[in-house]
């Protein structure tokens, strides 16, 4: 079938993967050009600090000076958890952010990509095909 993963996602990462045999839309999901968001859960193993969402908002300078554009930080009320949105994905880019702001992440799930969330009836490696709906979604998106 010729199958294209619509990103990636790291050894230690679960949730959300799109695949498709449409290679081009693939590319045009993930250039960060089109600011395709992508949604993830995540725990650290110590509080955010606070002003930490104005630092992801306005991009944050990670390990070796790259810098990350900017993704909104969501946290939940202990700090210890919460959800991170993107429009690009860098290198292990989220548990870098983490680490410039002095915590570890210790769990990392897609939840989202698009307009398209992780289904909640389906297992751990199971999957399904994609209603017409979401993939005039992914085809918007573009």
């Amino acid at each position: 079938m010729d199958l294209f993963p619509v990103g990636r996602l790291d050894k230690d990462t679960l949730g959300l993967m799109i695949l498709t045999n449409d290679g081009a839309l693939a590319h045009r999901l993930l250039t960060p050009r089109r600011h395709v968001e992508k949604e993830y859960a995540f725990t650290v193993d110590c509080p955010l600090p606070r002003g930490a969402e104005e630092r992801f908002a306005t991009g944050l300078t990670i390990d070796g000076g790259e810098v990350c554009k900017s993704a909104r930080l969501l946290p939940s009320d202990n700090r210890l958890s919460g959800h991170i949105v993107l429009t690009e994905g860098k290198y292990h880019q989220i548990k870098r952010m983490a680490e410039a702001v002095g915590c570890r992440v210790t769990s990392l799930e897609r939840v989202r990509f698009a307009d398209i969330p992780l289904d909640p009836s389906l297992a751990r490696g199971e999957f399904r095909p994609l209603t017409e709906e979401e993939i005039a979604g992914l085809r918007a998106a573009e």
